[in-house]
């Protein structure tokens, strides 16, 4: 079981790594394009437009999640359920859209004048929620049926196209941020087609009403859980714009940029976990100590990936970006370790979605959400963007540690409490570590050898603890063999 996760991660990985890669490769071109203040204008509309994507999905994709492997439904209604969430979806993300087009029409002055925010962008912004939401859908459709390349494939007519859109517009006829949305809306529009015809198989003309009303009543807490992830990651955006300026929101979305690497790997897991977790816990009795070995190992290899980010992510920035880019360093540190520590959300909320107590996700959420925003308060003023990442990572630290009270409460899992204290302590070393040397400026060939060496202490610990199983990295690495 545990070499078919490895598969899956890997198979989900490889796709979305080179297209994460195609996108990171043309960061640097965006950035001798756009100034840091016009980052921080599209992140203040990618985070306005992301507020009304979460509301326009009731939670059908977590619902169909739940639901796609459950027993009671069996092969033949599949394609029913299936088919009548995608006509739940269509219709009400369709009602949202065209609400919040109308109700943002007469605000568009004040957007324009406040914080930059062209209308025409702002509506680009909003029409690719629709064809989005239903490509996310069929993509996770793809994914319950283990079809990690069709995922890819999808996947890479969406962002491929969308990317190479938004470079024509933007190099080509100057067209700046409506450039970059306007690619991304093309993607979508692409992109969602292609995902439709992969899963016509799980598709048929028929609505059912009890299974929509089984995926909603699953679904909907997700909303207002939501709402809460939007405002304790999104509202930082706008309270930097508040108290400071549009720059201070460039120079905070500038160094989240480098924490993709991370959210990355939280992708590629995240989409091979979920089916995993659910089919282990079918298959196998002893799945509660899979689940606890998999922790360890996966927040020790976070913490490590995020390391080496935050380690490396002066010289990245210094080689990938104009000078004026590089006051986003200090904020990078910070951003990077709670992206970290959001990726274990993965594994800490396991036992809330087993035990169907979706509710709490929305407790811990907004519990979350409002620390945030007492955070924000206090350290914006301050400390500017480098405030706000700190609040983003205290922040992240009491989501997963909600999620994991409430799992252990409700379903537990035997924890390895000594490898996963060594992960913690990485975490705080690194964020540590790398706000101190974005202080000191330049960089040397000394520095990045003694970097390379904390990273190999880091490794060399995970390995004593036995969080690295020599024996088993040998097995996996000759059945990596053996496949190809």
């Amino acid at each position: 079981m545990l070499r078919k996760l490895g598969k899956d991660v890997a198979s989900y990985g490889v796709g979305d790594l080179a297209l994460r890669l195609v996108g990171f490769l043309v960061f640097p071109v965006y950035a001798h394009v756009l100034s840091v203040e016009e980052f921080g204008i599209l992140a203040l509309i990618t985070t306005g437009t992301a507020i009304v994507a979460l509301v326009a999905n009731p939670g059908l994709n977590m619902a169909m999640t739940r639901y796609y492997w459950d027993p009671e439904l069996t092969p033949a209604m599949r394609p029913l359920a299936v088919s009548t969430g995608l006509m739940v979806l269509v219709a009400w993300s369709l009602t949202v859209v065209l609400l919040a087009i109308v109700g943002t029409f007469p605000a568009r002055g004040l957007l324009a004048s406040r914080y930059g925010a062209a209308w025409m962008i702002v509506l680009i912004g909003l029409l690719t929620i629709v064809p989005e939401h239903i490509l996310q859908y069929c993509l996770n459709v793809v994914r319950l049926q283990a079809s990690p390349w069709k995922f890819t494939l999808v996947s890479f007519f969406k962002n491929v196209f969308g990317i190479a859109i938004g470079l024509v517009l933007i190099l080509g006829l100057h067209q700046g941020l409506r450039g970059l949305f306007t690619g991304a809306l093309a993607g979508a529009l692409i992109g969602a087609p292609v995902a439709l015809v992969l899963i016509r198989g799980d598709l048929l003309l028929g609505f059912h009403l009890a299974t929509a009303k089984r995926l909603l009543a699953f679904g909907y807490p997700f909303i207002f859980a939501g709402l809460a992830y939007w405002m304790f990651g999104s509202i930082d955006r706008w309270m930097l714009a508040q108290f400071c300026d549009t720059t201070q929101v460039g120079l905070y979305s500038i160094a989240y940029k480098f924490a993709g690497v991370v959210l990355f790997l939280n992708g590629a897991f995240g989409q091979a976990w979920s089916p995993f977790a659910l089919k282990l816990r079918r298959d196998d009795a002893g799945y509660r100590t899979v689940y606890a070995r998999l922790f360890s190992m996966w927040f020790f290899f976070l913490a490590l990936a995020g390391s080496t980010m935050v380690l490396f992510g002066d010289e990245a920035l210094r080689l990938l970006t104009p000078r004026e880019y590089w006051t986003a360093a200090p904020a990078l540190a910070p951003l990077v370790m709670g992206v970290v520590l959001l990726g274990t959300t993965q594994i800490t909320a396991i036992g809330i979605s087993l035990e169907n107590k979706t509710r709490l996700f929305a407790a811990a959420a907004w519990v979350t959400a409002l620390v945030n925003v007492l955070l924000n308060l206090l350290l914006i003023p301050r400390l500017a963007a480098v405030g706000a990442a700190l609040a983003t990572f205290l922040s992240y630290a009491l989501l997963t540690a909600l999620y994991l009270f409430w799992s252990q409460k409700f379903h537990p899992i035997p924890l390895q409490r000594a490898k996963l204290l060594y992960s913690t302590c990485l975490v705080l070393l690194a964020t540590s570590i790398g706000m101190w040397l974005s202080g000191l400026g330049a960089w040397s060939v000394a520095g990045i050898l003694a970097k390379c060496a904390l990273l190999g202490l880091m490794l060399a610990g995970g390995v004593v603890l036995g969080i690295i199983d020599v024996a088993q990295v040998r097995a996996l690495r000759a059945w990596w063999r053996t496949a190809n």
